[in-house]
């Protein structure tokens, strides 16, 4: 329609649920029947000359949803065949049909934009739905959400609070290191009670040989170094690493 505005909806709705006809101006609740009648004009085309998808609808949303009760009640009394019992080649032409026009469609910029946003709405949608199911999750364990239950579980390992929801300690992880910070394992996670004593033992080794630190003990037994240092004490060197790193962060590994 000449003298459209640029910014107007790519096909205007009004409040009654009628689409306005971008060729004559008026308004319709089957587009598809008007353009037949009066503009001499097939759905495809029309779609084509305004850069609507393929499979743009061209009716109301309240004559949509009657029809598709329609077809369902003649489907329930056995009037219509379903897609599946049709011939072969029938339904392969139906879907070759409608791939052909989807690609002839999908490179406008109009359909592309529609497309992206059906596509960020999607994924909105699907994040706001693994979070609903999360805070029910919580619920069931008498927490008022899932935010409080991460807050109020930061004293157990990543593996215990696994254990107790049916997730994956790294799904676990996610979520302190998004609700409590990049700080979330020495927050208020806790030692293993085995990991705890020990560390405690490796304290108690260092101090009766006045070692202060990983790194003065391997200057203390010479060449030996980090290996010399856990035969010394009856350790590994993967435990005395992890040890050192834990002491020196002032915190405790989940």
């Amino acid at each position: 329609m000449a003298g459209a505005d640029p910014n107007a909806p790519l096909q205007p709705v009004d409040a009654a649920g009628r689409l306005q006809c971008l060729e004559c101006g008026n308004w319709y609740r089957s587009l598809a029947s008007h353009l037949r009648a009066s503009e001499d004009m097939s759905a495809d085309e029309y779609r084509e000359r305004h850069g609507l998808a393929a499979g743009h609808p061209l009716v109301s949303q309240e004559l949509s949803e009657t029809w598709s009760e329609q077809t369902r009640t003649r489907q329930d009394r056995g009037d219509l065949t379903s897609i599946a019992e049709l011939p072969a080649d029938k339904w392969r032409a139906a879907s070759s049909k409608g791939n052909a026009r989807h690609r002839e469609t999908a490179p406008r910029p109009e359909v592309k934009a529609a497309h992206q946003a059906a596509v960020v709405k999607g994924r909105s949608q699907a994040h706001a739905n693994r979070r609903a199911a999360l805070d029910a999750l919580a619920r069931d364990l008498n927490h008022p959400d899932w935010a409080a239950f991460i807050r109020e579980t930061a004293h157990l390992s990543v593996n215990q609070v696994g254990r107790m929801t049916g997730r994956n300690p790294k799904t676990i992880a996610y979520w302190r290191q998004k609700l409590l910070g990049a700080g979330w394992a020495t927050a208020g996670a806790r030692l293993h009670p085995r990991r705890a004593a020990a560390y405690a033992r490796l304290d108690a080794e260092f101090a009766t040989r006045g070692w202060v630190d990983l790194a003065a003990a391997c200057s203390s037994v010479g060449r030996r170094g980090l290996q010399g240092v856990a035969a010394a004490v009856g350790s590994k060197p993967a435990t005395l690493q992890a040890w050192d790193a834990q002491r020196r962060t002032g915190g405790e590994t989940p």
